[in-house]
């Protein structure tokens, strides 16, 4: 008798379920997507990130890519609610920062759409190379967040062939284009060199260039690393993103004509407003090289000789 209630309160229990689900017209998972909610929630356990907060960068995200456009209508909260596996609160919450971000727009009685203003910003085209630390555009400004004196690490008296507590300047500056954070610059340079630039100059002009005319130093050549790494909430703050945002690294080692190290610089670029753009053309000198990188300063691809006597 107690078997037959337990099975007719479960059946019970299911139909209501379904009717539930029916009303709010959330179709149960399919494999896949249960896969990758629970993938998401393990990943925010693991970086002991709230529920809400990784729906919310889920969702910033399909907007920021584009594949939630201007005007584009969200799903419902029923059916967030079905696709995350989570509560109508959490939803709220991730959807209440959204708006407060201006990333979207509620309105009663229609849904919630992605908002009109969130448009592709005129971010620079960046080649990837030194030149682009160096451009300053009209809409380019720099914001000075650190200036100050700093003992060499370990680390840093390899790179700077010096002692070990030995003095450097390090400055950390916001790059913004049209007032929007576009990077962090941070820099380590030899103490004789710093003491050669002002504050006020760090504003204006771009390091490198500081240093040959302030300094009077020869810069040579400069070494590159890119990297991708998450924003820590230093990072997160100075380039208004979310905590553990990807952003693109460039470490840069810059030398002088006599070999030594004048800076140490480390950018974290915005993955979202970093786009690289460059040229390759066909090797067909028989090398094992397939192809050959125009210099960056060319902002066009040079013309074949076929085009040449076409014009």
């Amino acid at each position: 008798m107690e078997s037959t209630r337990a099975v007719g309160t479960a059946r019970s229990r299911q139909r209501r379920a379904a009717e539930g689900g029916a009303a709010l017209g959330a179709a149960p998972p399919s494999a896949a997507t249960a896969a990758t909610e629970a993938t998401a929630s393990r990943r925010a356990k693991r970086h002991g990130l709230p529920l809400y907060y990784q729906v919310m960068r889920e969702l910033k995200e399909q907007i920021v890519s584009g594949k939630l456009g201007p005007g584009d209508r969200l799903p419902s909260e029923a059916r967030l609610t079905g696709r995350y596996r989570v509560s109508r609160v959490v939803i709220r919450q991730a959807l209440q920062i959204l708006e407060d971000q201006g990333l979207i727009e509620r309105q009663r009685g229609r849904g919630t759409f992605v908002s009109r203003k969130v448009v592709d910003d005129a971010a620079p085209r960046l080649s990837g190379s030194l030149e682009d630390l160096i451009h300053m555009s009209p809409e380019t400004s720099l914001r000075v967040a650190e200036f100050r004196l700093a003992k060499a690490t370990p680390d840093l008296a390899e790179v700077f062939a010096t002692e070990v507590d030995t003095d450097l300047f390090f400055v950390k500056r916001v790059r913004l284009v049209g007032e929007r954070p576009l990077a962090v610059l941070t820099n380590y340079i030899p103490f004789e060199i710093g003491a050669c630039i002002s504050l006020s100059e760090l504003t204006r002009q771009p390091l490198i260039t500081l240093i040959e005319q302030r300094a009077g130093v020869d810069i040579e050549w400069a070494s590159q690393v890119f990297e991708a790494v998450s924003a820590d909430a230093e990072m997160a703050e100075l380039l208004e993103v979310d905590l553990l945002t990807p952003l693109l690294k460039l470490t840069l080692t810059v030398y002088a004509a006599d070999g030594s190290v004048v800076d140490l610089a480390h950018v974290f670029y915005r993955s979202d407003r970093y786009h690289h753009h460059g040229y390759l053309a066909r090797n067909r000198k028989g090398e094992a090289r397939f192809w050959n990188a125009w210099e960056s300063a060319r902002a066009t691809p040079p013309q074949s000789e076929a085009a040449t006597r076409v014009r």
